[in-house]
């Protein structure tokens, strides 16, 4: 099977995920720092797919894509630091997460960032 390797993916994200929905609210994992991705700041429509989102399911501006390795995989909701250390740096909930799993082209997850 080919995957999309390290050395790839020129950029570094830091990525918080979110496990799941608890009595108390969110439940976070501890922050994953300094993981390979290729990130661009372009704008585009998708869908919304966070669960608790008043846009859920409607059409919105995503301003940021970035694709990371298929172990990196994160729900919808969970936040993303992109271009860290630099005067562009900003964290994002992800609207949207694509996994591409196929043989014979290059696996990966493409998200989506408000």
């Amino acid at each position: 099977m080919t995957r999309l390797r390290e050395k790839h993916l020129p950029h570094r994200v830091t990525i918080r995920r979110l496990t799941g929905e608890g009595a108390e609210g969110d439940i976070w994992d501890d922050p994953d720092a300094d993981r390979p991705a290729y990130a661009e700041q372009k704008s585009r429509l998708v869908v919304d797919r966070r669960s608790t989102s008043p846009t859920r399911g409607q059409q919105i501006i995503s301003t940021t894509f970035v694709v990371l390795l298929l172990k990196d995989d994160v729900l919808p909701r969970s936040e993303v630091t992109v271009w860290g250390g630099t005067p562009r740096e900003r964290t994002s909930e992800v609207i949207d997460s694509a996994y591409f799993e196929y043989r014979g082209t290059p696996s990966h997850v493409e998200l989506y960032l408000e």
